[in-house]
């Protein structure tokens, strides 16, 4: 059998390009040439004898044959990672790895990063707080915590990092069998009769839902609108009666999946925000941290 020529090399190029998004972003994460990356990119596919990468002016795509070699190259340069730290029956014994989740994140990419992340390090403690980021950034800064998975929030971001994940839709939902669900078309007057549920004034989610009140012309909805912070509440009102609740997919994607709540179909792109990653700027990444972040962006490119 012929000898791969396949490096540890070829497999950072290529989760790089995956990762950034773009081949030049990529160059200047691994300070090396853009034609370096460009030529290391041609080899790795030259040896696979199979195209990895779609290729245009503005972006990369993977192709089918690339997200499956994403998968097994992400598990490989992890497991090489792993074996390569010097101590590692002891921190993977004793290391706690505590994440911060915003409400959107918890019900939605958490779940399946937390039982991967088990699956390949079960040794690995896990702690997980929830909360209103004012809390959960207080307990990044005294490193209380990891990271943040979650919406970005765009106030004060001093000394933390965002990285986007994904982008996720607000959502207009109502109860089963709620009236506007019988309706073909919807105008945003169809929902006015009834009670709007929102987020609190300044939150990303308020001003998200306010835009698109205003973009509609919809300027005399105020008081009709209930301000909660409570998810519960928020749940048991819009289940029980005919309401509307503004929400991030995250926070009712079992509600849906289990037909306790259905959304109405307005498609806006003011309705739509990134959910991502927080981390302190100027800490290093523990080896653990590193490995749980890789799987959250395996999961968000691959699903």
């Amino acid at each position: 059998m012929a000898q791969s020529l396949i490096k540890l090399r070829h497999l950072r190029f290529f989760i790089a390009v995956v990762e950034m998004e773009s081949f030049s972003k990529a160059a200047d994460k691994l300070h090396v040439t853009l034609s370096a990356v460009s030529k290391c990119i041609k080899e790795l596919e030259d040896e696979l004898n199979v195209q990895l990468l779609k290729r245009n002016r503005k972006s990369i795509q993977m192709t089918s044959a690339g997200v499956e070699f994403y998968k097994h190259a992400s598990q490989t340069l992890t497991s090489y990672n792993m074996a390569m730290s010097s101590d590692l029956g002891k921190k993977t014994e004793e290391y706690t790895i505590t994440i911060g989740a915003l409400p959107t994140a918890a019900g939605m990419i958490l779940p399946l990063a937390i039982h991967t992340l088990r699956e390949k390090f079960p040794t690995i403690r896990i702690k997980i707080l929830s909360g209103v980021y004012e809390y959960l950034v207080e307990k990044l800064n005294t490193q209380e915590i990891d990271l943040i998975i979650g919406r970005l929030i765009g106030k004060d971001m001093t000394g933390v990092i965002f990285e986007t994940l994904y982008e996720e839709n607000l959502l207009l939902v109502v109860r089963a069998n709620h009236p506007l669900l019988l309706k073909k078309q919807l105008s945003l007057k169809d929902i006015l009769p009834y009670d709007i549920l929102v987020s609190p004034k300044n939150t990303l989610v308020r001003i998200a839902t306010d835009n698109f009140l205003i973009s509609e012309n919809s300027f005399n909805y105020e008081y009709k609108l209930i301000e909660s912070t409570s998810e519960t509440f928020s749940r048991v009102y819009v289940t029980n009666y005919d309401a509307v609740w503004f929400v991030q997919k995250g926070i009712v994607n079992l509600d849906l999946q289990k037909g306790y709540l259905s959304k109405l179909n307005f498609q806006n792109s003011l309705l739509k925000g990134p959910v991502g990653i927080t981390t302190l700027a100027d800490k290093n990444r523990s080896l653990e941290v590193q490995n749980f972040i890789d799987i959250l962006k395996k999961i968000c490119i691959t699903h």
